[in-house]
């Protein structure tokens, strides 16, 4: 595959072409990620932990509409998704579909939608969560609106990184990894120095008491939620932008794409930053 494809090949996965298919399948791609085993262990747990910290007001509170979804709903979803993106090479079935009206990219086109689904579902959870907490006035401090959207921009993000894993490396063990190796950068992110803490993908913005109490309140870590939202914005775009990369017939505009996303990426990411 090159930069600029044959024009006989460009025109046969032109995006008149591509995107009515893409779209209808991406209906029922979504059904497949949000109704996954993994996708629902993850929704349960993610529900289980609302409900578990719903009571504890200060930190607890805040954070298990900040960003719980982010651990749960968010790793969970990854891994469903990857394993609805590589369903087809896993049965065998991948070089039956090619020549089927939905080819190979506009089914990574119909993936890349789907992840909206699970993105949709959550930012639904965390919303009517939010809805009950501040009837009930059960925040000792509310959530704005860029606390509560970090969630689902991370969910976004997941389903994302899991489709792009999944076409560029659709092996056994290969997701884990990917995943591992995310979560250990997180950590490390986290106990770095305050005003770096909001590089993560999940961040959590109330402090921890002076004995990792969390049923208090004691004010916020140091960054921008909005520019952090944007940063996470930016990078489920370039995630999104990773996974057409792998069955574009041109790469030329992917790739201009992706390098857009890149430098939002790098300046939201500068932004966020006290």
């Amino acid at each position: 595959m090159t930069l600029l494809a044959p024009a006989s090949d460009v025109l046969e996965s032109s995006p008149a072409r591509e995107w009515p298919a893409a779209v209808q399948l991406a209906r029922s791609e979504a059904w497949r990620i949000v109704r996954h085993p993994i996708a629902l262990a993850g929704l349960a747990l993610n529900v289980r932990v609302i409900v578990a910290v719903g009571s504890d007001g200060g930190r607890s509170t805040f954070s298990g509409v900040t960003t719980g979804s982010t651990f749960y709903a968010g790793v969970f979803t990854y891994f469903a998704a990857n394993l609805v993106a590589t369903r087809d090479r896993r049965s065998g079935a991948d070089e039956l579909l090619d020549p089927l009206p939905a080819g190979p990219h506009a089914r990574t086109i119909a993936l890349c939608l789907a992840t909206l689904g699970p993105a949709l579902l959550n930012a639904a959870l965390v919303t009517l969560t939010f809805a009950v907490f501040a009837m009930r006035d059960m925040f000792l401090v509310t959530p704005s609106f860029w606390h509560v959207a970090q969630g689902p921009l991370t969910v976004l993000g997941g389903a994302l990184l899991g489709v792009m894993v999944g076409r560029w490396a659709p092996y056994p063990g290969v997701a884990l990894v990917v995943m591992v190796a995310m979560v250990a950068f997180n950590v490390a992110v986290s106990n770095s120095a305050e005003q770096y803490r909001s590089l993560g993908t999940e961040v959590s913005w109330a402090r921890w008491g002076p004995n990792n109490e969390a049923d208090g309140w004691y004010g916020y870590y140091p960054g921008s939620v909005a520019w952090h939202d944007a940063y996470l914005l930016a990078l489920c775009g370039m995630a999104a932008a990773g996974a057409l990369l792998r069955t574009a017939a041109a790469r030329l505009p992917v790739l201009s794409a992706g390098a857009l996303l890149t430098a939002a990426m790098l300046g939201a990411g500068w932004a966020q930053l006290p």
